[in-house]
């Protein structure tokens, strides 16, 4: 492929239809965005770390999307977005050289200058196995960062990067300031410095973050409105349903996601606006250790995933507003979604076919892992597994640590757990798939599926890539490493004085406060 063809393709159009709908319509679309104001966010999860890099848990996000920006943004369809990237321009001189031209006139939150210097030490810091960033196993297709002048960066690849526009969009991409996290040292994961519309202000484990307007912040609106809107925004952690949809009506938060069995009264609700995201992530899943017994055995990781009914769980749990999974970790409205791809699906004859090929046709016992969140579903599971003699043994944490106890300690054999919503199948494909991906738990080398991820990542070619994911998930769902039961559908929910909300979703379905804005 040419260079021009490789710049059309980093360009590329990949369409994704992204299923999304505002209840009630938008509010008075020519309306002019208010400043100022005290936005308070609900949210389920208190994040593993501010740091993107370091953060586990996906949910991290919605904290660290208020507080970075990235190499490369990319709107909801995720196609590349310069006018809100650190990089106003980007060229692919050869299929193994990225070279990016950085914004001028960009600070950190510290005041220290945003520039190629940063870029470099923030790309060599996902690469240092000392920083033990989620990212890494991702980002190992560079060779090397070199700095061409003050806002020159040059990529030099070991191979060529397909994914590498997406990539940067996502964790991977955000910019820490490299003095702060000198001078942070430990302490940096709940004090990130980013260049982002937001600083943190406050953190109270358990309870809530606290961010304040980021004063220089670079970007403006279209009308030349300096942004954020907001002076001040807070994410309360709030993990109980009930509690949360109570705030929401009393006023005590101003947005939220609202659980299944809410929805509709809020999309019925005049008061509200709700905005819907359909393949919003995978709301339920079971995950393996491939390398621990009895999860070793694949035939016994296909008999658990046989003998989980999904649309019971949907029914119980999630009031039919789950979408039942048909393909693998690459949800609906995702361009490498395929549902034409074999998967293990509910059936009490596989799973006792597969009993016996394991060598237990009587049943065993197994060690799972979950986090509250999910605890209901996974008590179906337990009853569900039971029906074929598997006797579950389920050990319940909150979301960090039943996250770092699973992929980091390598404790438990399975993980019944949801994943985000990550259209770039690379992000899933290094990061869970690869021997040395940090969501890999069993770590066991597979020479195949490395080759596989590594083609997939580099081809500049959509349709190619497609066909190597295919192969990839017929390895995953054929020999059972990750198994999604349920696609998740977001519903965000705020009253009326709320502005903005056909922005909130990002491209991975997590909440962008930076243009939402509060009527008086």
């Amino acid at each position: 492929m040419s260079a021009n063809g490789i710049r059309r393709t980093l360009s590329l159009a990949v369409t994704l239809a992204a299923g999304l709908v505002l209840s009630h319509g938008p509010a008075q679309a020519q309306e002019k965005p208010r400043t100022g104001g005290h936005l308070r966010v609900a949210w389920s999860q208190f994040p593993t770390s501010l740091d993107a890099v370091l953060g586990r848990a996906g949910g991290d996000a919605y904290y660290w999307r208020q507080i970075y920006d990235q190499l490369v943004d990319a709107d909801e369809s995720l196609q590349p977005a310069p006018s809100s990237s650190l990089a106003e321009s980007w060229e692919v001189p050869n299929p193994k050289t990225l070279i990016f031209k950085l914004r001028k006139g960009v600070t950190f939150h510290d005041g220290t200058p945003f520039n190629a210097a940063a870029v470099k030490f923030n790309i060599e810091r996902v690469l240092d196995p000392e920083t033990k960033a989620t990212p890494k196993a991702a980002f190992e297709v560079i060779e090397s960062v070199t700095v061409v002048n003050e806002h020159t960066v040059r990529f030099n690849l070991k191979r060529p990067w397909g994914a590498a526009l997406s990539m940067l969009a996502d964790r991977g991409g955000a910019m820490n300031s490299p003095t702060a996290v000198k001078k942070g040292g430990k302490e940096y994961g709940f004090a990130p410095v980013g260049t982002g519309p937001f600083k943190v202000a406050e953190v109270v484990p358990g309870s809530h973050v606290r961010f304040v307007r980021y004063e220089n912040y670079w970007r403006k609106d279209k009308q030349g409105t300096p942004l954020p809107y907001l002076d001040e925004l807070t994410i309360k952690f709030i993990r109980d349903d009930t509690v949360l949809v109570s705030a929401l009506r009393a006023g005590e938060i101003d947005l939220a996601y609202v659980p299944y069995n809410d929805a509709e009264a809020f999309q019925n609700d005049p008061k509200f606006n709700v905005r819907v995201f359909e393949g919003g992530g995978i709301a339920f899943l079971v995950t393996f250790n491939l390398a621990k017994p009895p999860m070793d055995n694949v035939n016994l990781r296909l008999a658990v995933s046989y003998a989980i009914d999904p649309e019971a769980i949907n029914k119980a749990v999630d009031f039919n507003r789950a979408i039942v999974a048909k393909a693998g970790m690459w949800p609906v409205r995702s361009w490498v979604y395929d549902p034409s791809v074999p998967r293990p699906h509910y059936s009490l004859e596989k799973a006792h076919e597969y009993l016996k090929k394991g060598g237990k046709p009587d049943g065993f016992e197994l060690d799972v892992v979950t986090w509250t969140n999910h605890q209901p579903a996974a008590e179906i599971v337990r009853a569900q597994l039971a029906k074929v003699g598997i006797k579950v043994n389920l050990h319940v944490f909150a979301v960090g640590p039943a996250t770092e106890k699973f992929f980091g300690g390598r404790e438990f054999p399975a993980f019944l757990t949801s994943w985000s919503r990550y259209p770039e199948p690379d992000w899933i494909g290094s990061l869970s798939y690869k021997s040395d991906g940090y969501y890999n738990a069993g770590k066991v080398p597979n020479a195949v599926m490395d080759k596989l991820l590594e083609d997939g990542a580099s081809a500049y070619d959509i349709a190619k890539r497609k066909a190597i994911y295919r192969k990839v998930n017929e390895i995953v769902l054929g020999e059972a490493w990750y198994v999604p039961m349920l696609y998740g559908v977001s519903f965000a929910a705020a009253p009326k004085k709320v502005g903005g909300l056909e922005t909130v979703f990002g491209w991975d379905a997590k909440m962008d406060l930076r243009l939402l804005w509060l009527r008086q």
